[in-house]
């Protein structure tokens, strides 16, 4: 059987986890040296670093060459026997401090005997993280929110979003908008001055016309006064009348 082209297995250490992000309802392979070469029984807990426990995973699990849940798998060649185990993660975990461990106790004994809050222990995996699904897409706006949980790792959305317009520019609906109205603000200046030259140039052409007029106007007691001693001045010597006496009564 493959023990996947390790060699000279060390009895705890984890092998193959190259991958340490992960999301709810995902699978964590897990794979370590086999502990006593599978003889004995395992509880597989979800842990804190610095030796911190969470919750039991697995209780007394016996890793075997036939089992297909708690695999044992033995390479003699290669010095290497390892136990596996899959684990589900659950769809409503616990993403609020993603970093994780799993760790591995003797399941003889009794888990804090002895005053040992980890009296049992055989092993811890290396870190791991849980986080919520759409915090781990990958791309350049992926690794943005980790850093919001973090800063911009690959693990995290914004979705934040990737590509944000900055706060100081002016979208171009508003750009729009504003160059829509001061061409409008223009065009009212431009029609109020010249509809105001064209009212001014229509009273000064009726005070125009108006007194035109009244020069014109044949009526005028002065025109007709200068026009009677005009008639006076030109009628003949001859043609004056005689004088008039008045009758004796």
């Amino acid at each position: 059987m493959s023990t996947y082209g390790y060699e000279n297995c060390v009895a705890g250490t984890f092998y193959g986890f190259t991958k340490t992000e992960f999301n709810p309802g995902g699978t964590l392979n897990l794979q370590w040296g086999a502990i006593d070469n599978g003889a004995t029984p395992l509880n597989i807990t979800l842990g804190r670093a610095g030796g911190y426990i969470i919750d039991e995973i697995i209780v007394g699990a016996e890793f075997t060459t036939d089992s297909a849940l708690y695999q044992l798998v033995v390479n003699n060649t290669a010095n290497c026997t390892l136990e596996e185990y899959s684990w589900a993660i659950p769809d409503d975990f616990n993403t609020t401090d993603p970093q994780y461990q799993i760790g591995l106790f003797n399941a003889s004994v009794l888990l804090g005997a002895d005053g040992n809050a980890l009296f049992g222990w055989q092993a811890w995996s290396p870190d791991f993280y849980v986080r919520p699904v759409s915090t781990t897409t990958t791309g350049a706006t992926s690794t943005a929110t980790t850093v919001a949980a973090s800063a911009t790792g690959d693990n995290t959305i914004i979705t934040t979003s990737a590509t944000s317009v900055p706060s100081s520019s002016a979208s171009p609906s508003s750009s729009a908008a504003d160059n829509n109205t001061s061409n409008a603000e223009t065009i009212g200046i431009g029609v109020g001055v010249g509809v105001g030259a064209a009212a001014l140039a229509g009273v000064l052409l009726g005070v125009f016309y108006l007194l035109r007029r009244r020069k014109k106007a044949p009526n005028s007691p002065q025109s007709l006064g200068s026009a009677r001693q005009q008639c006076i001045q030109e009628l003949p010597a001859t043609e004056k009348r005689p004088p008039m006496y008045e009758l004796a009564g």
